[in-house]
């Protein structure tokens, strides 16, 4: 494994496989925490447009959902009396909590790694991880 490689794996295990989360938040999958995240972003949303959010199948994301609903931490709904068949869903009580938990966890870590660089390399890192990032989004 290249040294890209690792740093690259290092940070994607930290933020999204296992965040640092106290107490209730352990029982959630690196799926479901990734799921809340993502409602937590977009406060409300199709099941369609969430499995898209998270690059899963529609039937792998009815499975996060199922769970995560029986848990407390999403709700579904139908908001739309035209098309009854479209199902919407956001952050229950509990999943706002954990929401808001991996944003603290996220802020901490960011912080950490910022702290760790001079400001112009904080700058270079930016303008480089803008720049990677919009080559992809193309």
């Amino acid at each position: 494994m290249n040294l890209f490689d690792q740093y690259l794996y290092a940070l994607v295990k930290r933020f999204y496989l296992r965040p640092t989360l106290d107490g209730v938040g352990q029982e959630l999958s690196a799926g479901e925490l990734f799921a809340c995240r993502t409602l937590g972003r977009k406060r409300t949303c199709t099941m369609t447009e969430l499995a898209k959010e998270c690059g899963l199948v529609m039937s792998s994301m009815t499975g996060v959902v199922d769970r995560l609903v029986d848990r407390g931490y999403v709700k579904r709904t139908r908001n739309d009396e035209e098309d009854r068949r479209k199902v919407f869903v956001e952050l229950d009580r509990k999943g706002e909590k954990i929401y808001q938990d991996l944003l603290e966890s996220e802020m901490e870590l960011i912080i950490t790694m910022m702290d760790a660089l001079k400001p112009a390399e904080q700058d270079a890192l930016l303008h480089a991880l803008g720049k990677a990032v919009g080559s992809i989004e193309k």
